[in-house]
């Protein structure tokens, strides 16, 4: 919790230059999502902002243009909670650009009151797990064609508040809803997917594509608008980091030489940039299958035109 303390192995000044390199950042209007943009830009990366709010997107693109000089910033309309956004997110990207090198899976929520989807699904699995896997699986043929492909997802030590089981046929049933429960699942929910696909990708003899997962931190951002003020100001006084601390493992997993040369592959890492090991239902052999292959179904469910994962 204390990450304030922890060792920094990754710096700002240690991202290479990602000049050619072309990234979609989701939740990148605010936080360390928009930390993640502003340094990637500075490096020379093509940014794409995945975000829902479009007025407020459009001002940190301009901002970003702005202060970094990189006019190679964009963005594309997304609702995490609407699977049709999803897909037409993804057409929109495939439109206007041919490669996709980076893909930090970022955006979140936190132990909202209870809420569902567009598509009926529990709004915590649905945002942090369910339109990330789906975005993942449809933007996976281009990233299997970069040379140096990159997908993060951001969980969080979250994960570890302890539950007994996923219980996914019951996820979005409102009588066994627990804020705190459901946002511990869907942050396990990050680090399992990323172990099945990691596998999957090993099995299939990929070897150019690195998924990894992290915890970026209890950082000072929107994320804990739905925590009690008095706590929140307590929170931030004491334990919580700056946004910009919060996007050095990400930055880490989604631009170091290292994960290349090291074939960092499948694996968790907690500030800033230092490996570490899932507890709980995330470090369970049976879970990632169930997860996955229970996502498919429900995607499927939900999306006429959804084929299923290509791998």
């Amino acid at each position: 919790m204390f990450d304030i303390f922890a060792s920094r192995k990754y710096s700002f000044e240690q991202i290479p230059d990602l000049t050619g390199k072309i990234a979609i950042i989701t939740g990148s209007n605010t936080g360390i999502g928009k930390v993640c943009a502003f340094e990637m830009a500075k490096k020379n990366c093509t940014v794409i902002l995945a975000c829902r709010n479009k007025e407020k997107s459009e001002a940190v693109v301009e901002q970003i243009k702005s202060e970094t000089g990189n006019q190679n910033v964009d963005f594309i309309q997304i609702n995490l909670l609407k699977l049709a956004s999803i897909k037409a997110f993804v057409d929109a990207f495939l439109s206007r650009y041919q490669q996709l090198d980076i893909l930090i899976n970022n955006a979140g929520v936190m132990m909202p009151p209870f809420g569902l989807s567009e598509d009926g699904i529990e709004q915590q699995f649905a945002t942090n797990h369910v339109a990330h896997h789906l975005l993942t699986l449809l933007l996976l043929p281009t990233l299997q064609q970069s040379s140096d492909a990159r997908i993060v997802n951001v969980s969080s030590m979250g994960h570890r508040i302890p539950f007994r089981r996923l219980d996914l046929h019951s996820i979005s049933d409102p009588k066994k809803y627990n804020r705190i429960v459901h946002y511990a699942k869907s942050k396990a929910c990050n680090i399992l997917f990323t172990r099945e696909l990691a596998r999957r990708l090993e099995a299939q003899g990929i070897q150019n594509v690195f998924v990894n997962t992290n915890h970026p931190g209890a950082v000072s951002t929107e994320l804990y608008r739905y925590t009690p003020s008095f706590a929140t100001y307590i929170l931030r006084s004491l334990v919580l980091i700056t946004p910009e601390d919060g996007a050095l493992t990400q930055l880490y997993l989604a631009t170091s030489p290292e994960i290349k040369e090291k074939q960092i592959r499948g694996q968790f890492y907690v500030p800033y940039g230092v490996p570490s090991q899932p507890g709980g239902v995330a470090a369970s052999a049976d879970a990632p299958l169930e997860l996955w292959e229970f996502t498919e179904a429900l995607i499927k469910e939900k999306v006429a035109s959804y084929e299923g994962a290509p791998i």
